[in-house]
């Protein structure tokens, strides 16, 4: 997460960047998931030499396929050496940017004053540990531009390790000294250890693929925590030029003088300049060249003022020569297991499982990076694996943790150098340093260092604090700010756990205001016949239906409960009936039922009471909206729906994952005490196994109900399967209190099909042609002195019923053109994909129209078994749509009871249009009327 590219940078010239790989390269993936780019050429003997397994891509670094064809071609071979010394360049590019970063760190990670006279040293073991990362990402990372080093995100917990481990060695030896064996031994091998087990936890994650459950740490979170970075690295920065020891932000104090606001004011603006020039700027050199101009002017002021490098030192721009130089072997003398303090060892457990999550979830936000600029999938497993084989490594040969650096990796990729020579010379030039038997920051200044240590903190302090309040919402970019002045105030793990807390309630809040219930305006997908239909249109309000959606917990019982109460009418003359909070503190006697019935005699009369021809108002449980249907214009009595007094209250559950008892108990008992006072039945829909369960430990579910003749006694919840079966049910209730009483599918049918016939001319639609016979219709005297004023000016005539003789459906003019068909439950009336042949109009029974399992799973990967897509009645119709369109048959219908059925078939029907036009306009009318009746349902529903 090296702050020298930003995210965004590359994340805005991702997608450039992969129209340009697919262009002229070719991308190939392996069951590996290694990614191997070759250049397409005319001169090559065979394009399709690209080596494409992992262990031959690792297997070698320089020979490629244009080598092997370089022995043939002098062009080949001088655009093979060309491509070597570019690959060559970017490396040593990538070390100029690396090798301060890595020096800085090691100033980080080791920034308490008792590891400075080791500093030397300890720089070389950190830039040892890089160089390790480095070779591991070259050898095993499956994109072969890969640059992996010591990183920033486990930077801290590291330095709050070592801080935490020379404090506890302090206390225990009483004196406030500690002999330096025991100091290093102690802090070197919990680190090392630390960064082994690391790697040992990010290899189990990526093995087990868990790589998402790592990323469930909120973002801002980590937002706050590498804001921090950016604090810490300021912090260290300031101490390292001033040389006073800063370890928060009560020490800043120590700066006020002038000798050490000359020593940091160089290096802070340079920083703060560097910083301004990147983010305005784009180009890879301007860092460099940024850092190298800090030391031409310092070295030139050193000669301007005939100061000595010497002088310099004493001054404290310079850090002071080591007293003796060690080697590499003689810094592994340092990891002596005899001196080592488990006692401090154990206590840094809480730090170490912060820096898991930190790491890993940082680890997922680079290969996210990289994948961006990429333009093809990664695997987070498989990447996740080779950092913590990375870290293993590192940890065993005494290093730090470490993981991808995605600026430089998209700033190799950008290159289209896709050779694994980049990440060798990398690897072989901080090597070649490790070995230098000199200290570097003995010649370098610490403005050199500060500058860069500054540059990283207002990088990723601007980033994260300010840059990031248009990428969050305001509750979570707070998230970010009280976890940066937590971790600043008090420690890091605080600072975490607190942010993590914090994000917990602003999660929970979230969760409740975002609205996890909402009113549906839904039929059943159930075709009666028109009248039936017409009927449910202008009482269908009766049945509310509220959508639940999501975990239903304590947060989210209020938001129902205010939902219940502001959909449910009731009319306005019936008492209001004061809440009722449920509570575990709630009496029932053992029997919720039993508490709710004890208001039996209003209840029985609200039930009994007609529902759609009261003229009472209506109101809201709440008692915020009332609705004056009765004063109401006239012509608002002819309108499709009209609100109506509730009757039926279904909660759909479709959509909810999961209910806790406390949703149980202070929300859906009371919601069922409530609505049975009024007389409101509950209904639960699409009830998971484990929620009815609940339901029926709190009384809420009936376990015994009885339904006879469309009216439930005793019975104040039902349950049903699906959302539509609970509609169905509420429909035929509905049409059973307005004297609708549908026919049985165990009706008695007779075989000469008789009254099947007369029922099908009932349903037909009149027609009224010219020539008719006029009978007066009875008309009362208060049903005149109801006309409206804007129908007084019209003719007034004496209503007539009209009736045309030629239209009638005669049992001999039926015996000709239908024809009945009988079917027991379960015999198919038509398959999916057969010709359509006809129309059905159902006399009695019932019949399913459904898609087949076989059907309905290839549609692709979430559809399961078959699906209903209506259940027709007696007077509807099947094929309408088919017919009309000439198509075949799209679903298989069976039926569902003995049926009888009424078939006419194409040939008939066009033989009725012929000799009996007007029988024929009939049929097509009720044809048109199911449609137009199908269209105007569809309009009001919400699907």
């Amino acid at each position: 997460m090296l702050p020298v590219l930003h995210v965004d940078s590359a994340a805005s010239t991702g997608n450039k960047h992969s129209k340009n790989l697919h262009g002229s390269y070719a991308i190939k993936k392996t069951p590996r998931h290694s990614y191997d780019f070759t250049k397409k050429s005319s001169l090559a003997h065979s394009s399709d030499a690209m080596m494409t397994t992992h262990e031959k891509e690792s297997s070698f670094l320089l020979s490629t396929t244009e080598e092997n064809n370089a022995q043939d071609d002098p062009s080949s071979l001088a655009s093979w050496k060309d491509q070597i010394v570019r690959t060559t360049l970017y490396g040593v590019m990538n070390t100029v940017i690396l090798v301060p970063l890595m020096i800085s760190f090691a100033q980080i990670i080791f920034r308490d004053s008792a590891f400075r006279p080791y500093m030397s040293e300890l720089i070389k073991l950190v830039m040892t540990s890089a160089a390790i990362h480095q070779f591991c990402f070259t050898l095993k990372s499956s994109l072969s531009f890969a640059v992996g080093q010591v990183q920033d995100a486990g930077l801290i917990f590291l330095s709050a390790m070592a801080t935490s481990i020379v404090n506890g060695l302090e206390k225990s030896s009483g004196i406030g000294k500690v002999e330096p064996q025991r100091l290093l031994a102690t802090t070197l091998l919990t680190l090392a250890a630390s960064t082994a087990l690391l790697g040992i936890a990010l290899i189990i994650t990526g093995k087990l693929k868990l790589a998402s459950f790592v990323q469930y740490l909120p973002m801002p979170v980590v937002g706050g925590y590498l804001a921090f970075i950016g604090f810490y690295c300021l912090e260290a920065g300031l101490s390292m030029m001033s040389g006073q020891v800063i370890n928060g932000i009560i020490d800043w104090p120590k700066l006020l003088n002038a000798e050490s606001l000359i020593l940091i004011a160089p290096g802070l603006l340079s920083g703060i300049a560097i910083f301004f020039v990147l983010s305005r700027y784009e180009h890879v050199m301007i860092l460099p060249t940024s850092m190298a101009s800090i030391l031409v002017i310092f070295y030139l002021s050193l000669a301007l003022t005939g100061t000595s490098l010497e002088q310099a030192r004493l001054k404290g721009w310079v850090s002071p020569l080591p007293a003796t130089s060690a080697s590499i072997f003689d810094i592994y003398q340092m990891f002596d297991y005899h001196y080592v303090d488990t006692s401090q060892t154990m206590t840094q457990i809480p730090t170490w499982i912060a820096m898991y999550f930190v790491v890993a979830f940082s680890s997922s936000l680079d290969v996210a990076a990289i994948e961006m600029a990429l333009g093809t999938p990664l695997d987070y497993n498989h990447e996740l694996q080779i950092v913590g084989w990375s870290n293993l490594i590192s940890g065993i040969a005494g290093g730090f943790t470490g993981s991808y650096i995605f600026s430089q990796t998209i700033f190799t990729l950008r290159a289209n150098l896709q050779s694994r020579l980049v990440g060798t010379v990398v690897c072989g030039f901080e090597l070649i340093l490790v070995l230098c038997p000199f200290s570097i920051i003995a010649y370098v200044p610490k403005v050199f260092f500060g500058a860069l240590q500054t540059l990283i903190a207002a990088d990723l302090m601007v980033e994260y604090m300010w840059h990031a309040r248009h990428k969050m919402l305001l509750q979570e970019y707070i998230v970010v700010w009280l976890t940066f002045m937590m971790t600043c105030v008090y420690d890091l793990k605080f600072g975490i756990i607190a942010g993590i807390i914090v994000a917990g309630f602003n999660f929970i809040y979230s969760y409740i205001t975002v609205s996890t219930v909402r009113r549906v305006m839904k039929r059943s997908h159930v075709e009666r016949d028109l009248r039936e239909r017409e009927l449910l249109q202008r009482t269908h309000l009766a049945i509310v239906t509220l959508e639940l959606d999501g975990f239903l917990f304590f947060g989210s019982s209020v938001k129902i409960m205010e939902e219940v109460r502001r959909h449910v009418l009731v009319n306005a003359s019936e008492p209001t009936v004061a809440p009722i909070m449920c509570s575990p503190a709630f009496p029932t006697n053992g029997s919720f039922l039993t508490t709710v019935f004890q208001y039996e005699p209003p209840l029985i009369s609200m039930r009994n009471a007609s529902t759609f021809e009261t003229t009472d108002d209506l109101r809201t449980l709440d008692d915020h909206e009332e609705y004056n249907t009765c004063s109401q214009p006239k012509m608002y009595d002819q309108l499709a729906m009209r609100p109506v007094r509730t009757r039926f209250f279904i909660l759909d559950f479709e959509r909810v994952r999961g209910v806790d008892a406390t949703a149980i108990r202070s929300c859906i008992k009371a919601t069922k005490q409530l609505l049975a006072q009024h007389g409101i039945l509950l209904i639960f829909a699409s009830l998971q196994h484990d929620v009815e369960q609940l339901l029926h430990a709190h009384d809420i579910l009936d376990d015994e109900y009885e339904v006879a003749f469309g009216s439930t006694k005793r019975v104040s919840t039902l349950a049903f399967d699906t959302l539509d079966k609970a509609l169905e049910w509420c429909e035929d209730e509905l049409l059973a209190e307005q004297g609708v009483i549908p026919l049985s599918e165990v009706a008695e049918i007779e075989n000469d099909g008789r009254c099947a016939i007369q029922l099908l001319d009932t349903l037909l639609p009149k027609v009224t042609p010219k020539h008719s016979v006029k009978v007066e219709a009875s008309k009362s005297t208060s049903d005149s002195s109801e006309t409206d004023e804007e129908d007084q000016g019209q003719i007034k005539e004496d209503s007539v019923q009209e009736v045309n003789l030629s239209a009638i459906l005669t049992q001999d003019i039926a015996a000709y053109y239908i024809e009945s068909r009988h079917h027991v439950a379960g015999e198919q009336v038509y398959q999916v994909g057969s010709p359509v042949d006809g129309i059905y109009f159902i006399g009695l029974g019932k019949v399913d129209v459904f898609l087949p399992s076989k059907l309905h799973e290839s549609m692709g990967p979430g559809f399961r078994g078959k699906r209903r897509i209506q259940r027709v009645c007696q007077g509807g119709i099947l094929g309408v749509a088919e017919m009309m369109l000439h198509k075949r048959y799209q679903f298989t219908a069976e039926a569902k009871a003995d049926t009888l059925l009424l078939f006419l078939s194409k040939v008939k029907f066009e033989e009725m249009k012929i000799r009996h036009p007007t029988i024929a306009s009939r049929f097509q009318q009720a044809m048109m009327q199911t449609l137009a009746r199908t269209v105007l349902e569809a309009n009001i529903a919400d699907n």
